[in-house]
């Protein structure tokens, strides 16, 4: 094997290991509900879904290939258009059951037809037409002048705090916000996948390749500090400058884990169910929220009796449904591929 296939694989480990703290930070505070404090949660788990956008924008300005919207469309189309559709088509057909058995409220299943339809996507499936239109803006306007670049760049922003702090609050035009959600969705993307790769381009190679375990640790440490630091308001920003705060904190957490992350690939407890979960994302991603989280919330409320869910019990949901996650997994791999574009 030559020195950079090696220097691939490597890569793609502490990649995967990246999206798969992502994820299962996902999947336990989605399944969590009353044990760990909120505000615990917020201070601490700060890992968050930015982290797969951080890694496409990372990955594309380690690679020289030459990617053009045309050729990204044919290539996507595969991965992660008719993902969406088949996917969104299963949870829909799931949600005609649960509705035929007493199981969900009919509004529930009309809601989750009109988010397929907008691309709002159902549960966690937003992610898929956000990447996408952050991938292609991106590309769009990666080859034009520096200037055209960082004014997108920078109107991308405002639109964010706009969103954030204008459509969000006021219940006159709240509404407006709610319909903006997928073009949301896709501009934040684009804002990671853009100071990723920049950041990679420059640097990226650099890092991984030349860079000992030490000095990738110590970055990597000294990186999710400051993003903890930024995240927890402690030097008193204003509202105004909070949004800017919030992307440079996510950038700061995800490339920090990532270098963290390429300093201890080489442990195997850490490294190989972290990169099977990175890997497995997608299929993650779709059925622990649309499926697992459904069949829980119906069997804590129908079967246990419960009048809301929450508590210690959560935590054993969480396991099992972890468990069920991983069947779930193999037999996707094993015999479905297709659902997952492969």
């Amino acid at each position: 094997m030559t020195k950079a296939v090696i220097e691939k694989n490597k890569r793609s480990l502490s990649i995967d290991m990246v999206k798969g703290l992502s994820i299962m930070t996902l999947f336990f505070l989605h399944f969590e509900n009353g044990v760990i404090n909120a505000d615990f949660t917020y201070k601490y788990l700060i890992v968050r879904s930015q982290a797969f956008f951080l890694v496409v924008g990372w990955l594309w300005g380690m690679s020289s290939n030459k990617r053009t919207i045309k050729s990204h469309w044919e290539k996507r189309k595969k991965g992660l258009v008719r993902p969406y559709f088949i996917l969104s088509l299963i949870f829909i057909t799931f949600d005609l059951i649960m509705v035929a058995a007493n199981l969900m409220e009919t509004q529930i299943l009309y809601r989750d037809i009109y988010k397929a339809a907008t691309l709002k996507g159902i549960g966690t499936l937003w992610f898929l037409p956000a990447l996408l239109g952050g991938e292609m803006l991106f590309l769009y306007v990666k080859d034009k002048k520096k200037y055209v670049r960082t004014l997108v760049l920078i109107m991308s922003i405002l639109m964010m705090t706009a969103y954030y702090y204008y459509f969000q609050k006021e219940q006159s035009i709240k509404i407006i916000g709610w319909v903006l959600t997928t073009i949301k969705a896709s501009v934040e993307a684009f804002i990671y996948i853009y100071i990723a790769y920049y950041i990679s381009k420059k640097h990226g190679r650099r890092i991984f390749n030349n860079w000992g375990k030490h000095q990738l640790l110590a970055m990597g440490i000294a990186l999710l500090a400051l993003s903890f630091l930024l995240h927890n308001d402690l030097f008193g920003y204003h509202d105004s400058l909070k949004q800017i705060i919030f992307i440079l904190h996510n950038v700061c957490a995800g490339i920090g884990i990532l270098l963290f992350f390429k300093s201890i690939e080489s442990f195997k407890p850490i490294s190989i169910p972290l990169s099977y979960f990175g890997k497995n994302s997608l299929i993650i991603m779709a059925f622990h929220f649309c499926l697992l989280f459904q069949l829980t919330i119906a069997f804590d409320k129908h079967i246990m009796n419960n009048e809301s869910y929450s508590g210690d019990i959560t935590i054993i949901y969480f396991f099992i449904a972890l468990i069920i996650q991983i069947l779930i997994i193999e037999i996707i791999n094993k015999h479905f591929k297709f659902i997952i574009g492969k």
